[in-house]
């Protein structure tokens, strides 16, 4: 059950706003959360730098990466698909450590090796409602990975984590999103509404959130490790109807997506 919320106090801001001022200055760390399209406008917000040649790195644990989206956008937009999508890089992870590996270990060094200094991470916290890990054992890797995010910050490097509130039993996961959000420069939230339609408020900035504590650049249990691979690996896939199959089969890896995808697909990127 998604939680609720409340907007009678903000005022809704230009989806422009949020695309533009992430792309530049680099260094940031925005939080997107809300109804489903966020992840649509993710995906433009991506196609939007892309679009200007630059790299993107993605992280993906909740199964909301559309291949299809950025597909036709270059479509509309006279590009050559092929040649777009070799812009974006895509890793699965299906439980909080893998997505901790993933973004700890590996996005780093990886965006480095791409000389990108842009980064998506969809669903960071559906992982880490599974009950299967202990709840004080996710509260510290979150700790761990807002610090890295931090660090990556520091770097240089923006980020852009977008996922769903959730009210979720026990209730003492619910904690981990009020951390999240003390982790970051903004946070938006986009709602829709039967009246109004999509709308996106921003709900803090970096002045409101909770200072976070940095105690190291980089704690002992970040290793970043190798992940670009030589073009003709059997990372890069074939052209084939499952788009997914080469990032189940090797999850945490970065890879770049597949260009054989199908014309159209559901959502409304524009």
């Amino acid at each position: 059950m998604r939680a609720p919320h409340s907007s009678h106090a903000l005022q809704p801001v230009s989806s422009q706003v949020l695309v533009q001022s992430f792309v530049t200055p680099p260094g940031k760390v925005y939080l997107l959360y809300g109804d489903n399209l966020i992840f649509q406008l993710s995906l433009r917000m991506a196609a939007s730098a892309m679009a200007q040649g630059k790299p993107i790195a993605v992280v993906d644990g909740c199964n909301q990466f559309n291949v299809h989206l950025l597909s036709r956008f270059a479509r509309e937009r006279h590009l050559n698909p092929e040649q777009f999508l070799n812009l974006i890089f895509i890793s699965r992870g299906f439980t909080c450590y893998q997505m901790e590996q993933a973004i700890a270990s590996r996005l780093p060094v990886f965006l480095e090796d791409i000389h990108s200094n842009t980064a998506m991470i969809f669903g960071l916290l559906d992982t880490f409602y599974d009950e299967q890990a202990p709840f004080r054992e996710v509260q510290q890797i979150l700790k761990r990975l807002l610090l890295v995010l931090q660090n990556m910050k520091a770097d240089g490097i923006s980020v852009l984590l977008t996922c769903t509130q959730w009210n979720v039993l026990p209730r003492e996961r619910n904690q981990l999103f009020a951390t999240l959000r003390s982790g970051m420069d903004r946070v938006y939230r986009l709602e829709l509404s039967e009246a109004h339609g999509p709308q996106l408020f921003l709900e803090s900035t970096v002045e409101d959130a909770v200072p976070l504590m940095l105690t190291a650049r980089a704690g002992s249990a970040i290793h970043p490790t190798q992940t670009c691979r030589e073009k003709g690996d059997d990372l890069y896939g074939t052209n084939g109807s499952d788009v997914y199959q080469h990032y189940r089969q090797r999850d945490r890896k970065l890879v770049k997506v597949p260009p054989g995808t199908a014309p159209g697909g559901p959502g409304n990127l524009r």
